[in-house]
């Protein structure tokens, strides 16, 4: 027992003296010297993390959720061409808009009604800029069989006097009374257009919807329903009444017949500066105004009198057919001059840039549309042609995104649509088949292509590519279709493809405006001579700062 009790002490001083040794050692090695601290003052800081690109300016803006989807228009137009810039847009109803501006807490509050006395004395610092005028459409089933109702009947509906459709002339049935929630801007200017700032209060038993969208969505699919709804909302799936024998269309909200109109207004606190400046500047110019008139909305131009250069009151039909890249921007435009003249029709077919060529030649339609410049050949089949350029379009070179190369120059793309490139790996990607997808002979798309790609004088479009009739049909293929590869209008473009610079240059907009992207076609509309009035007063609209505001929402770009 002693000598095992010897034997540990032993031991455990061994251990001991190894580990003092141990720490003398760390505290002074031979090979390498104290390090001394320098002070404070003479350290070299520590290398901060590498700040990210600079994201550009922002704009916050909160409030009515009427004001919401006009704003997110404009905002895209804007940040087109404000590519650094970015809007932020939120809902909450016209309350939270005031409060927010007011408080300061966004850039810009959105309210869909005149701002209160009590409001103004909370936030005296309030500025309003009232960016379009919003009639409510009293809106009901479709199945309901009444067609009007008066001001008076309206508010009696609602605060739960009338109760029954038969009390109005129509069938015996209960009235399904649908109103938007306590502070929405819809329901505050509702309230003070119809109920009366003393009437009586929205029935209790009204079912409360958060926003346009649902209370359009709770009339359409509830029978015998009725409630109030903007402008912006109407569509087939519910009914505007007539008010005192007016009918709710914009037209007789900008005449000043139809009684039940309001403001959309953006607020800040205190005058704006900067971007925000920019922003609502740009809000109220003649571009930002007519996406409000294409929103369903009513401009304001002139201290807020709604006003236009647009002739109002035509009537008759306009037929247009050719180019599919023409197409879509000719329909946004059509709708936007029909907002102002609801009895002019514009019928708008496809065919391809040679049938608008064509067509238009032979006058069997009053516009043909072609996506390319008109052939000599064509102007000596149609000598009396008259060509009206209404914007301009990038031609984007455009892969599949999984392709991984991000570049080419101009004869890369020659050579691989002429199929002497087969392969990836030979501009710089991996080693897979090249698949070539094109636009059909006839395409104003393919034409400009092959004029300014392939050239005139150039190889054809290799015969193993794939054709298709539309740049949608384009982009569906090449976004399904691995290691393929495909010309598209800028139009057209979005995430499902992705777009290939062209001789170190990317394909946007903004190059395409500047003149270095090299890929740029014009997107023409074709008479047969001098077109007819009604033609032409669309015309005119099409090639207005309203119209060709429109031209570049769409993602084109506009003609000086």
């Amino acid at each position: 027992m002693h000598k095992n009790r010897l034997y540990a002490i032993l031991i455990g001083l061994l251990v001991l003296s190894l580990l003092v040794a141990a720490v003398g050692c760390q505290q002074t090695t031979p090979t390498e010297a104290p390090i001394e601290e320098a002070p404070a003052e003479e350290q070299e800081p520590a290398e901060a993390p590498a700040e990210p690109e600079a994201a550009g300016e922002k704009i916050s803006v909160a409030g009515s959720t009427t004001v919401q989807p006009v704003a997110e228009a404009v905002a895209e137009a804007f940040t087109a061409k404000n590519p650094n810039v970015q809007v932020d847009i939120q809902g909450g109803g016209s309350s939270v808009g005031v409060k927010s501006a007011g408080e300061g807490t966004v850039d810009i509050g959105a309210a869909s009604r005149e701002v209160k006395e009590s409001e103004l004395a909370d936030f005296p610092n309030l500025v309003i800029h009232t960016i379009a005028r919003d009639g409510i459409a009293i809106a009901v089933n479709p199945d309901v069989a009444v067609d009007g109702l008066a001001k008076d009947e309206v508010r009696d509906i609602f605060a739960g006097e009338i109760t029954n459709w038969s009390e109005v002339g129509g069938p015996d049935a209960p009235i399904t009374v649908v109103s938007r929630e306590e502070g929405s801007g819809t329901r505050g200017a509702f309230e003070e257009m119809v109920m009366g700032k003393e009437g009586p209060p929205i029935v209790d038993t009204a079912i409360l919807f958060p926003s346009n969208g649902a209370v359009r969505t709770a009339v359409s699919t509830t029978p015998d329903s009725i409630g109030f709804l903007s402008f912006g909302y109407l569509d087939a799936s519910v009914k505007a009444l007539a008010v005192d024998g007016v009918d709710a269309t914009v037209a007789n909200a900008l005449n000043g017949s139809y009684p039940v109109v309001r403001p959309l207004n953006m607020l800040t606190d205190g005058e704006p500066s900067g971007i925000v400046k920019d922003f609502l500047d740009f809000v109220l110019s003649e571009a930002g105004q007519a996406i409000v008139v294409e929103e369903g909305y009513i401009s304001v131009l002139g201290g807020g009198e709604a006003e236009s250069d647009v002739p109002t009151g035509l009537s008759g039909n306009i037929n247009v057919a050719g180019s599919t890249t023409v197409q879509p921007v000719a329909e946004a435009l059509a709708e936007a001059f029909g907002a102002y003249n609801p009895d002019v029709q514009v019928d708008i077919q496809g065919g391809g840039s040679s049938v608008g060529v064509k067509s238009a030649g032979e006058g069997t339609v009053d516009i043909g549309a072609a996506s390319r410049e008109v052939k000599e050949s064509e102007l000596a089949d149609f000598p009396n042609l008259a060509i009206h350029t209404i914007a301009r379009d990038g031609i984007a070179i455009a892969v599949n995104p999984d392709v991984a190369v991000d570049g080419l120059t101009k004869d890369e793309v020659r050579d691989i649509f002429a199929g002497e490139i087969m392969n990836w790996s030979e501009v710089g990607g991996p080693d897979a088949v090249i698949t070539v997808i094109s636009r059909e002979e006839g395409s104003g798309t393919r034409g400009a292509f092959e004029e300014m790609v392939m050239g005139k004088e150039g190889p054809p479009i290799v015969d193993t590519a794939i054709l298709f009739p539309s740049n949608g049909a384009v982009r569906t293929a090449v976004s399904t279709t691995p290691d393929s590869i495909a010309f598209l209008s800028f139009g057209y473009l979005d995430e499902s493809v992705k777009a290939l610079a062209v001789d170190g240059v990317d394909a946007t907009v903004e190059n395409a405006l500047n003149g270095s992207y090299p890929v740029v076609r014009p997107l023409n509309m074709l008479t047969d001579g001098a077109p007819g009035e009604l033609a032409q007063a669309w015309l005119d609209f099409i090639l207005s700062a309203e119209g060709q505001a429109i031209v570049v929402e769409e993602g084109y770009i506009a003609v000086e």
